[in-house]
């Protein structure tokens, strides 16, 4: 398992990534923590295709795909203007489960994850992603909450 930089700074962090106000705060926090470092900042996006199976067919799948393949490869891209490395992967499953085991499978370090805001009945019954990856994973999680993300736009 990999193990934190003498200075107790991460090597590997995990940034989750929808396109959102949030997880674009998360990513610019990691960037931050990464800045100076060898750190290596691995950003992943979740195709979620099992909340209603019956509305997916393989044509809309792999357009969800492509779109989430075409986010990471944007996001990539900025590397250069930042002194960090970064990797990216789209996958395919439950987007907690997928966040979790991404980063079991990498030895992350570090989790950065952006948190929106759910309303409705279903916010207490279901509980957001950030909150099943805090309650699942075993590598630390940091939450930018949603209010982060509206106060540097």
């Amino acid at each position: 398992m990999a193990t934190e930089h003498n200075d107790g700074t991460p090597r590997t962090i995990l940034v989750p990534i929808d396109g959102s106000d949030a997880a674009s705060a998360a990513l610019d926090l990691a960037l931050s923590l990464a800045d100076g470092t060898d750190a290596i900042v691995h950003v992943l996006a979740v195709v979620d295709v099992t909340a209603d199976p019956m509305r997916f067919d393989a044509a809309l799948v792999s357009d969800l795909e492509r779109a989430k393949e075409r986010l990471v490869d944007e996001v990539v891209a900025t590397a250069a203007d930042h002194d960090a490395d970064m990797t990216g992967a789209v996958r395919r499953g439950r987007p907690a489960r997928t966040i979790v085991d991404y980063a079991d499978e990498r030895d992350i370090e570090l989790i950065v994850l952006g948190r929106s805001g759910r309303s409705g009945i279903a916010a207490p019954l279901l509980g957001s992603t950030a909150d099943r990856v805090v309650r699942t994973a075993s590598t630390p999680v940091l939450i930018v909450p949603e209010a982060t993300a509206d106060a540097e736009a």
